[in-house]
């Protein structure tokens, strides 16, 4: 394989990484959504904060003493909710955080002083440890409310730090599992893949083009549609809104999608009908693998030789291909679990080599 075959290649494979990559933040975003997963995560961090309790990251996690509920029932709280079916908001900046749990602590008094804020801290029987650390930044406010809100939310912010990491290392696993079932269906063998590009120069050219294109057409790094922080999921909109920019998306993308399939093949589930053989010779698409074909009766048609199949063989044939190629899925599910921006930036830099080389 010569050096120009060779970046084409690669420009071809991350090519695919990069729209399946895409393909797999955009399921994981509508699942995120339709879930509340960021609510979710949020309450079992505040949980964590308050209640010691471990971290349970797509789950709501139980509020032992129910200071969290009581934060959560707060008006300022409240009103982020979005609607009755989500009910937890996804995001609460520090200083709403800060207000609602001095308000909290000072059960109900308006004017209560500090000593009262450090009764209504004993009074919820805190984890040992979260209870001294509460008094503790008391003290250190010295009667100072403003200040004391400013602890309150440092400490907030710190957790959110924490907070995000868990989410997105979670969310890692997710895409993992969601790219292994679009490896699954799409029949991505990334062994595979490699192979029709090193030894296709017309499909390997076709895909470079088409990269070529899709990075002058989208000069900007994607986002991930599923990161904590995207700017897609801004917990500001409703959630009609966020779901009809995910369906514009998703439209634009599975166009993109269906011009590599052009060129790569289809997947892993059989159509209704196939043909074998025309005029004694095979005939079958390079990517069906003919030894896992289900045994079904075949027709013959003019000088066309071929089978039907049911759910049932469909359903044979894709278990089956998903333990032939189990080893090529799993490789370009932990491609695709790296992240579209990841792939797009090490696209552009390829591409920026082949032109260097050519030059």
């Amino acid at each position: 394989m010569t050096g120009s075959v060779a970046i084409d290649v690669v420009i071809g494979l991350v090519f695919i990484y990069l729209l399946y990559s895409l393909l797999a933040s955009l399921v994981a975003e509508i699942i995120s959504t339709n879930l509340g997963l960021r609510a979710k995560n949020l309450h079992s961090a505040m949980n964590r904060m308050l209640n010691n309790d471990n971290v349970i990251v797509f789950s709501n996690s139980k509020d032992k003493t129910g200071i969290v509920k009581k934060i959560y029932d707060h008006p300022e709280i409240q009103s982020l909710s979005a609607n009755k079916i989500f009910s937890k908001p996804s995001v609460i900046e520090a200083g709403t955080f800060s207000r609602a749990l001095v308000d909290t602590l000072r059960n109900g008094k308006s004017d209560a002083e500090v000593s009262d804020i450090k009764e209504g801290i004993k009074s919820y029987a805190l984890p040992g440890s979260i209870e001294e650390y509460l008094l503790n930044l008391v003290d250190e406010a010295d009667d100072d409310l403003d200040k004391l809100r400013k602890l309150l939310s440092n400490w907030f912010n710190d957790t959110m730090s924490s907070a995000s990491e868990w989410y997105k290392r979670n969310l890692q696993i997710m895409l993992f599992f969601i790219g292994l079932i679009i490896a699954w269906f799409f029949n991505l063998n990334t062994f595979n893949i490699t192979q029709k590009l090193s030894m296709d120069q017309k499909a390997r050219s076709e895909l470079v083009q088409l990269a070529i294109a899709y990075v002058e057409n989208n000069p900007n790094s994607p986002k991930n549609y599923a990161s904590l922080d995207s700017e897609i999921t801004d917990e500001d909109k409703i959630y009609n809104d966020k779901m009809d920019t995910l369906s514009s998306i998703q439209k634009q993308l599975l166009k993109d999608i269906e011009n590599t399939r052009s060129i790569l093949g289809g997947g892993a589930w059989l159509p209704d009908s196939l043909v074998l053989r025309v005029r004694g010779e095979s005939a079958l698409p390079y990517y069906i693998e003919s030894k896992l074909l289900p045994m079904t009766k075949g027709y013959e048609a003019f000088i066309f030789y071929y089978h039907l199949y049911g759910i049932g063989d469909k359903l044979s044939y894709a278990l089956k291909m998903l333990f032939y190629n189990f080893l090529g899925y799993v490789i370009t599910a932990i491609a695709l679990s790296l992240g579209a921006p990841f792939w797009f930036n090490l696209l552009k830099r390829t591409i920026d080599l082949k032109k260097q080389l050519k030059n």
